[in-house]
């Protein structure tokens, strides 16, 4: 058996002071180190990926160094609105899936785990705004149905964000087939991951959004990251997103 851990953080691109919290961003992540990381909003103009895979690489000593792998997005937002995945564990297969619809793509990673297990990780975002239930349940059931033509691994994992609140269709399809890691540990969702003060101009409703769903392996832990401001500045955090991590035993 390996525990892993596992993690996802919407990065809001360069929007909202990027310059003010790639260094949070870099030093929660460092402190987090998850074996592996589903981002979205990835600007790909500044390589944002890549740089935050550098800093991150510069500050984790002797720990095993990450490699970033991005799908991008077509239509008018795919330089803002890319996916990336940073992981330490050997990658032996990384696809892409495009959703046919609002521009919406998901990537996969088959991952080889210390103990000879294969890990399938997943990462996507749904589309927005928050009335868009029915386009966010179809690409859903796609994201689902693409799962399904992978075997052998030892354990599957989703992350991302999925613009659904608690209650939503989308949800209850995915929790048909996954256990989503945070509710299994306490017993319900977040009382939110979206926003935090860094995001000044969308007046959506505050609520959970991100998630790490999980099947095959056994949640040990789970716990909201990228949650702590600026020890200056109350309103600077890594994104306008909090992210969600958890340990994960598979084997």
């Amino acid at each position: 058996m390996t525990d892993i851990k596992v993690a996802t953080l919407n990065l809001f691109n360069k929007v909202g002071r990027w310059g003010e919290r790639l260094p949070l961003a870099v030093e929660q992540l460092v402190a987090l180190q998850p074996d592996v990381i589903g981002l979205q909003e990835v600007d790909l103009t500044i390589d944002q990926g890549m740089s935050l895979c550098r800093l991150v690489n510069a500050n984790v000593g002797e720990a095993p160094r990450y490699r970033v792998y991005h799908m991008g997005r077509p239509g008018r937002a795919a330089h803002v609105q890319g996916l990336a995945v940073m992981s330490r564990l050997p990658v032996e297969a990384h696809e892409g899936l495009d959703y046919l619809s609002y521009e919406g793509v998901a990537q996969r990673l088959r991952l080889r785990l210390e103990g000879g297990e294969a890990l399938d990780f997943y990462n996507t975002h749904l589309h927005f705004p928050p009335e868009a239930t029915e386009e966010r349940l179809a690409q859903a059931k796609k994201l689902l149905a693409w799962t399904d033509t992978w075997s052998g691994a030892n354990a599957t994992v989703v992350v991302g964000d999925f613009n659904a609140y608690p209650g939503e269709p989308t949800l209850d399809l995915m929790k048909g087939r996954f256990a989503s890691a945070f509710e299994a540990v306490h017993g319900r969702e977040p009382e939110k991951t979206w926003p935090t003060p860094v995001n000044t101009f969308d007046p959506s409703p505050p609520g959970c959004l991100d998630y790490i769903f999980v099947a095959g392996g056994e949640v040990q832990e789970a716990s909201l990251a990228f949650d702590t401001p600026h020890a200056l500045d109350a309103d600077l955090f890594p994104s306008d997103h909090l992210g969600v991590a958890a340990t994960v035993r598979v084997g």
